[in-house]
C-alpha cells in the first residue's frame, strides 16, 4: 500500500492527516457515546503500542461539492477520540499526523456498520490465556490494567 505524507483525497491510499483535521462522521453507526473508561484505556494502549489500525475517512465537502480541508471518520471514531484525549493531556500535538485510509466510494454508514458489527470478538478463553501471559511483558508498569481487560474481568464471564 502506498503511504503519502500529504492528505490527498485518493481512493484507498494511506495518508497522514493532522488530528485537528479529523471530525466524527454524521453517518457513524454508533449513536451512543463511547464510554470514558474505554477511551482512556484505548488512549493508554495507543500511547504504549502506537495506532495499530488506520482510521477510514472521507473528505468533508460543502453543499457545492468543494472540499473543506477536513476529513470525516467513518471507521475508527474511538481511536480518534483516544488521540483527542492524548492531545488534551499534551501527550501529542493537536496536529499529530494520524494514519488514515481515504474511502470516498463506499457508503459511510455501511463502513461504520461493518467495523462495529461484522468483526469477531476474541473468545473469552483466548483472552484469559493471553492475559495470563501478558503481565510479564508489562511488569513494573502502573497502567497495564488500563491498557487491556484484566484477567479477573475475563474470568468473571464464566
Amino acid at each position: 500500500m502506498t503511504t503519502k505524507t500529504e492528505p490527498v483525497a485518493q481512493q484507498g491510499v494511506e495518508v497522514l492527516i493532522p488530528l485537528n483535521k479529523l471530525k466524527k462522521s454524521p453517518h457513524n453507526a454508533r449513536k451512543t457515546a463511547h464510554g470514558e473508561a474505554a477511551i482512556q484505556a484505548l488512549a493508554a494502549s495507543i500511547a504504549h503500542k502506537g495506532l495499530l489500525q488506520n482510521l477510514v475517512v472521507q473528505p468533508e465537502v460543502k453543499a457545492d461539492g468543494a472540499a473543506t480541508g477536513y476529513y470525516l471518520v467513518t471507521a475508527g471514531e474511538g481511536r480518534r477520540l483516544a488521540q483527542e484525549l492524548r492531545a488534551k493531556r499534551r501527550e501529542i500535538k493537536r496536529t499529530e499526523p494520524i494514519r488514515c485510509i481515504v474511502d470516498a466510494v463506499n457508503d459511510a454508514l455501511e463502513i461504520s456498520l461493518d467495523e462495529n458489527v461484522t468483526r469477531t470478538e476474541m473468545h473469552p478463553a483466548d483472552q484469559f490465556e493471553a492475559l495470563e501471559c501478558a503481565p510479564t511483558a508489562w511488569q513494573g508498569t502502573r497502567d497495564s490494567p488500563r491498557r487491556s481487560r484484566s484477567v479477573e474481568v475475563v474470568d468473571r464471564r464464566y
